[in-house]
């Protein structure tokens, strides 16, 4: 008995494993899918959750990049133009001389330093070298006079544009310049010549003063990521319960439909070892349909046939 009981345990267990085991893995390969990110090498296999994320943060930096890039062409082409307006502006204001003036005349003229530094941006401005790359006219009084090429070793990007600017009728480019924090930004400057003169206007400002509103435009990316990230975590959260919920229903199903098949072969292998034992009256009350059914009117006939023998050999003596 105790050897039927442990075959029929076994049984149960086996059908509940061959049922519930290939189900199991069913999820868990949904599962991988979900969330789990395979990287081997070249080999990469991101998972769906992963695979959002990822979107989302190369949106924002696609997004960062273009916005930033434009708004960037947009500042260089403002910088150029105001070099071109003061540009325009002091070659008119020179003709207006009679006669050719020199650049001390030009230097201590009011109007001339009025038009040669002029507001580029929020922090900018426009000032004017010669040729020989003499400053003539700064908003820093200090720098006035000084010779460009002293800065070629310090900001070589800086006099590669002044350099360029010499060689083209106006010349654009970017240089980095540390601000008196330690702070290192990159500046766009554009040199434009004075026509008919030996001068030229250098328009130049920060460059990130025209891309901050792609900052902003960031700024809003990624609290529209945070926002649909949580909303994205609280369904997925939704998704596990639901997975986790619908696998314990599973197995408690499988477990009920195991038993409901294990538990009439238990009991029709406890009617066949009574019988064994010599109980011929032992009473077969499994019902159903199928094959337990068969089993369980073969067990009967079987112990008809053997009441029935023994009952002829009992005649016999």
């Amino acid at each position: 008995m105790a050897t039927e009981n442990k075959a029929s345990s076994g049984l149960l267990f086996r059908l509940i494993a061959g049922i519930f085991v290939p189900i199991l893995a069913a999820f868990f390969i949904l599962g991988c899918i979900l969330f789990l990110n395979i990287n081997f090498g070249a080999f990469q296999f991101p998972s769906v959750r992963g695979l959002w994320s990822n979107s989302m943060s190369e949106l924002g930096a696609a997004s960062l990049k273009e916005s930033t890039s434009a708004l960037n062409k947009l500042g260089e082409e403002i910088i150029r133009q105001k070099a071109e307006d003061v540009a325009k502006q002091m070659e008119i204001y020179v003709r207006a001389y009679k006669k050719k003036p020199s650049f001390e005349v030009l230097r201590n003229d009011p109007v001339m330093k009025q038009l040669a530094v002029q507001k580029v941006g929020k922090t900018g401005y426009t000032a004017v070298h010669d040729s020989a790359g003499i400053n003539y006219f700064h908003s820093n009084p200090k720098i006035v006079g000084t010779d460009l090429h002293d800065l070629a070793t310090k900001l070589p990007a800086f006099w590669n544009i002044v350099e360029g600017a010499f060689k083209a009728q106006g010349y654009g480019s970017y240089y980095d310049w540390r601000d008196p924090d330690g702070r290192i930004r990159p500046k766009y400057m554009y040199i434009m010549p004075i026509k008919d003169t030996d001068l030229f206007v250098a328009a130049t400002t920060y460059i990130d003063e025209f891309s901050k509103p792609a900052q902003a435009i960031t700024t809003k990316i990624n609290t529209m990521q945070k926002t649909y990230a949580e909303q994205y975590n609280r369904r997925f959260g939704i998704i596990v319960i639901i997975l986790a919920a619908v696998l314990v229903i599973l197995l408690a199903v499988i477990f009920v439909y195991s038993s409901s098949v294990v538990g009439p072969i238990k009991k029709l292998s406890d009617v066949a070892d009574r019988i064994s034992m010599g109980d011929l009256k032992a009473a077969i009350e499994v019902k159903g349909k199928g094959e337990i059914a068969v089993l369980a009117e073969s067990i009967e006939r079987m112990q008809t046939s053997v009441q029935a023998a023994i009952e002829r050999l009992q005649k016999r003596r």
